[in-house]
């Protein structure tokens, strides 16, 4: 254990321990780095080919920079990033883990940034290793963790279904498979069927079963919230493209739901750190629609390096702020009868 007063490494300050980050090493670090690579430099020569393609146009595209779309690209970003904090502290909350608000907020913040590790599991350990000093049950955590990925997905999706549907390479069954998946992601949050999978899950693991999970009305309720937020991020692109490069009167939805399409392509591309260039392909592919593709690509670039600025941010003050005594709310009761079954 470290020491008072000496250097602790990021994993060391998300409490996980070594062993469970070495836990998860590919047994053949090689390859797995190898294929990463290879996903990484597949992803990126296709953006510099679609941006070659249009070099002969980029002397001829209309640049320009507006400050007032610019701070809006910004301030849309910080609202986004706030509102993924606050459903997921509701969620947990909802799920009978409760954690002082700024605490909360510090831990999401914290353990964002652990998703630029490959594979993005320290992310997760990290939300539970912080959580359980919270006296938060593991299994509350985890379950929190499942309901945020699946709805983040699930929304997202939803969000770029109209995109898909405007892309040629969709022009297919696929189109029609885009918009049957959120449908099928929703149904499987019922109770029913996600409680005992998840309690299934857990008695594999040796841990005892989830003390609840969300009623289905619930669900739909931060389904809600997340499409919301997605929007929110969307007004981000739409503000980078329209600082950049003028849009068409109708072409903003267009720019809102490129972000969707973004993410949804980032959680396919999960063994890069962080979704790095998978995600920013998916923006500049939905933004392709309505804008030329090289300053499709600068606005999806110029979000996604915004946003990371911004969780950096978050991931700094936000541990500033969760300083001082701890308020009473972690020991509620609610938390503590979860914890005397874990």
């Amino acid at each position: 254990m470290s020491q008072p007063g000496s250097s602790q490494s990021f994993a060391e300050r998300l409490g996980v321990s070594g062993a469970a980050i070495s836990s998860l090493e590919p047994k053949h670090p090689t390859t797995r780095l190898a294929v990463r690579l290879g996903i990484v430099v597949v992803v990126i020569a296709c953006i510099v080919l679609a941006v070659t393609k249009e070099s002969g146009r980029i002397a001829s595209i209309h640049w320009r920079f507006e400050p007032g779309w610019f701070a809006l690209c910004i301030a849309a970003l910080l609202a986004f990033q706030l509102c993924h904090i606050e459903i997921w502290r509701l969620m947990l909350r909802a799920l009978g883990g409760e954690v002082e608000p700024r605490r909360a907020r510090s831990i999401w913040s914290l353990t964002l940034i652990a998703r630029y590790v490959p594979t993005s599991m320290l992310m997760a350990l990290g939300r539970v290793a912080l959580c359980e000093r919270e006296r938060v049950p593991k299994r509350v955590t985890l379950a929190s963790v499942a309901y945020e990925f699946a709805l983040t997905v699930i929304t997202s999706l939803a969000l770029s279904v109209y995109l898909l549907w405007r892309l040629p390479a969709f022009d297919n069954v696929l189109k029609y498979v885009a918009v049957a998946l959120p449908v099928i992601g929703v149904i499987c949050l019922h109770p029913a069927i996600f409680h005992r999978l998840a309690d299934y899950v857990l008695l594999r693991m040796g841990r005892a079963p989830l003390p609840l999970s969300l009623p289905f009305g619930r669900v739909l309720e931060f389904a809600a919230m997340y499409l919301g937020s997605f929007v929110v991020a969307g007004v981000a692109v739409l503000a980078m493209a329209q600082t950049l490069h003028p849009l068409g009167p109708g072409d903003s939805a267009i720019a809102i739901a490129s972000y969707g399409l973004g993410y949804v392509a980032g959680v396919l591309a999960f063994v890069i750190p962080g979704s790095l260039g998978a995600r920013e392909a998916g923006v500049a592919l939905g933004l392709s629609i309505v804008l030329p593709t090289a300053v499709a690509v600068a606005v999806a670039i110029s979000v996604r390096l915004l946003q990371m600025g911004v969780e950096v941010l978050y991931a700094s003050v936000t541990p500033l702020l969760a300083r001082g005594p701890k308020a009473a709310a972690s020991g509620t009761p609610a938390a503590a009868r979860a914890e005397g079954r874990s």
